[in-house]
């Protein structure tokens, strides 16, 4: 089957209308895509609401085979998607496959719980029979991030979709291409707006939480963008699913294997060049291993190849815009002005990278450590969504989880010990949403995962994703009692 992506994908022409779209591998403008006006808006809105009382009407079993539908047409475009999320958000094409792989198995794994039991039958009176039952809500919208934008776009839809809603996507404004790519292939196997997207800012985002015909908002973002989305929905009494940022703390103790300990630490705050609400953006090391941990993790980080997206060997990308790069560089510098040691790639002076050729113009910077920070300064206490990895060390297991909880959000930690008594005793202590020991970013599309505190609430993913996608019911029914006696039948 052909893909629709060649039109996504054409050099820019040099049209001025709409938004400009940029490489950040290279810094150049590719294209353009105007912002959704207010009345387009409103329109895509009404359409998915009308679209869904057939959709949920035609059944879970259509449901699931057009959802299993989808995901066979994602997996053949998979290069098209590729492309388009190298291309937009700055992926090395080495890493990003399996991103698609991962959105692919999200609208697989729905498909199938479309099928799961809903309800439970419940103990009633003579007479009466008593359930509860799951509805869907309506019309979903999916606000979606820049580092992940078609996955994030597929876990909210799959869910939102399996459960018999309709979904309008708004993917963030730098990154809107792939995802207008799944709502094109979504219509060659569902029905008419059941699946649609508008595009633009922040003022798109706000319009769809004030639209009375949205019924749900699931949102992943920033804190702050987070709070003013509860804010706008509570006035419209709508359903709201928060997954925001997180400071997130790898905690090693010296009786971890610290080889394993360090390459998934490496990959905690270097992953997707640091752009990941899970990254592990603070070490907290026990003071008997910590110097030669810090520098054996400084190497390593090091050692990963900054480049082209389009290089198979490129393990690092850039970050998605100019700004980001700013904002890192004077974190960096802070953390730097109060006494903490900046611990770069070696051969390397400077945060950012003297590439070659066209990445020179790129929005890259090189991975840091910066060792023994003050925990009143940024790097330890804001999100900084780049590979800055923020260092202290500890003496006692108190301490090291005084430091872990030292953040208002609660989205993850990575703790490593051999000692399974400690593991337990942290397990039921530590303040987060996904918790690993002896591992760093395991995410199955059969576990429900979020955050709490700051990091938000509601959860992705797994069979707690219907709570955020469903309405539960109780259903009492009265009947007449079944008459006595053989003439009762005639």
């Amino acid at each position: 089957m052909s893909s629709p992506s060649a039109s996504l994908i054409a050099p820019h022409t040099g049209d001025s209308r709409g938004r400009p779209l940029y490489d950040p591998s290279t810094g150049e403008c590719f294209d353009a895509l105007p912002d959704s006006t207010p009345d387009e808006c409103a329109r895509t809105v009404r359409r998915a609401a009308d679209a869904g009382g057939p959709w949920n009407e035609s059944g879970p079993r259509h449901r699931s085979e057009r959802l299993h539908r989808l995901a066979d047409l994602v997996h053949e475009r998979r290069d098209a998607f590729i492309e388009l999320e190298r291309r937009g958000a700055g992926k090395p094409v080495g890493r990003v496959g399996g991103e698609v792989d991962f959105a692919v198995r999200a609208f697989r794994w729905f498909a199938h719980a479309a099928l799961h039991p809903a309800g439970e039958v419940h103990p009633a009176g003579p007479g009466l029979r008593a359930y509860t039952d799951r509805v869907p809500l309506g019309v979903c919208a999916a606000i979606c991030p820049a580092n992940y934008p078609l996955l994030m776009a597929a876990w909210k839809a799959a869910a939102a979709l399996a459960y018999g809603n309709t979904v309008v996507v708004k993917p963030a404004p730098e990154t809107p291409l792939s995802v207008r790519l799944l709502v094109e292939t979504a219509r060659e196997v569902l029905p008419p707006h059941v699946l649609g997207a508008v595009y633009g800012g922040s003022e798109v985002g706000r319009l769809l939480c004030e639209l009375p015909d949205i019924a749900a908002v699931s949102f992943t973002g920033s804190t702050a963008a987070g709070s003013d989305v509860a804010r706008r929905c509570a006035a419209g009494v709508k359903r709201v699913s928060l997954e925001l940022g997180g400071k997130n703390p790898l905690v090693v103790f010296p009786d971890a294997d610290l080889d394993a300990a360090a390459a998934a630490a490496v990959e905690a705050f270097t992953g997707n060049s640091g752009q990941m609400c899970v990254a592990a953006s603070r070490l907290i090391v026990h003071e008997s291993v910590h110097s030669d941990f810090v520098r054996e993790l400084a190497a390593r980080a090091g050692s990963r190849a900054l480049g082209p997206t389009d290089d198979p060997g490129t393990q690092l990308g850039p970050l998605i815009t100019a700004r980001a790069v700013d904002r890192v560089t004077e974190a960096v510098d802070e953390a730097v002005a109060q006494g903490a040691s900046a611990l770069l790639p070696p051969g390397r002076s400077t945060l950012r990278p003297h590439l070659p050729g066209a990445c020179g113009q790129g929005f890259y910077v090189n991975p840091v450590v910066l060792d023994q920070v003050t925990t009143t300064g940024r790097a330890w206490r804001q999100e900084l969504f780049g590979p800055v990895l923020a260092v202290r060390s500890f003496r006692t297991e108190d301490e090291a989880l005084s430091l872990a909880h030292d953040t208002a959000y609660g989205l993850s930690a990575s703790v490593w010990t051999a000692d399974s008594g400690r593991t337990e005793r942290l397990a039921g202590r530590l303040r987060a949403g996904l918790l690993w020991f002896n591992t760093w970013g395991d995410t199955d599309e059969t576990i429900s995962v979020g955050g709490i505190g700051h990091s938000g609430y509601g959860r992705e993913l797994g069979v707690h994703a219907a709570d955020q996608y469903t309405h539960t019911r109780a259903v009492w029914i009265a009947h007449a009692e079944q008459p006595d006696g053989p003439e009762a039948l005639r």
